[in-house]
């Protein structure tokens, strides 16, 4: 079967959507991951290599999966830089983010834009090991990551309604009561598993997007 999503972002876009029968990660079609590590913030500095992705893709529906990496790392790290407040910078990440679909949904691709998935555990043995190899800084505790995490939800859901862009939020679908990713969705201590996908397809309507959009296009 011809699959008719793909999903296209960080590590997570792998993780969440790997070997699932109706969406694929863009993986499928270059064999590795070209966007791995990326951030939303900067996601218009890689736009040679997002458009050679979304081009491969053609007018099927895409997911852009981002912005963990900004809660995990950029966002704290700019504010010990800056001194700019936490909420503007989740603010303006928002709106370059989105920004920056907004082009690439004008110039004809079908992008939807993913909820940030809740943050890992970065406490365990495995996350502990792994973090002693980074080269950046990772200052945010759980608490903290977890804000920001639900802030830039909270932004991305305004900047996409503002921008006609379809938003996919099934954050409340991701987390226990505790606000925790749930156990049944993790695949390490960063990552969920592709049962995501599952729930992307039982909560969100794809042909109610490309409807909403038509709609739209008809009123200019």
């Amino acid at each position: 079967m011809q699959r008719t999503i793909f999903a296209v972002g960080d590590s997570h876009s792998l993780r969440c959507f790997e070997n699932h029968p109706h969406i694929a990660d863009s993986k499928a079609l270059f064999g590795h991951n070209k966007l791995d590590g990326r951030t939303a913030f900067n996601l218009a500095r890689h736009d040679k290599r997002v458009r050679k992705i979304v081009s491969a893709i053609g007018d099927r529906h895409i997911i852009f999966v981002f912005g963990e990496v900004d809660v995990r790392i950029h966002i704290k790290y700019q504010y010990r830089q800056t001194g700019t407040p936490i909420d503007e910078l989740l603010r303006n990440t928002a709106n370059r983010y989105a920004d920056y679909v907004r082009g690439l949904r004008q110039d004809g691709y079908d992008i939807h834009i993913f909820n940030v998935v809740p943050t890992g555990d970065f406490s365990t043995p495995a996350a502990r090991r792994w973090q002693e190899r980074l080269t950046y800084p990772f200052t945010a505790d759980r608490p903290e990551r977890t804000r920001y995490t639900e802030e830039l939800n909270r932004q991305l859901e305004r900047c996409c309604a503002l921008r006609d862009i379809p938003f996919i939020n099934i954050y409340q679908y991701l987390v226990d009561d505790r606000g925790r990713r749930k156990k049944e969705l993790i695949y390490d201590f960063a990552h969920l598993n592709s049962k995501t996908a599952d729930l992307v397809m039982a909560h969100y309507s794809f042909l109610a997007s490309v409807t909403a959009r038509d709609q739209t296009l008809a009123t200019y």
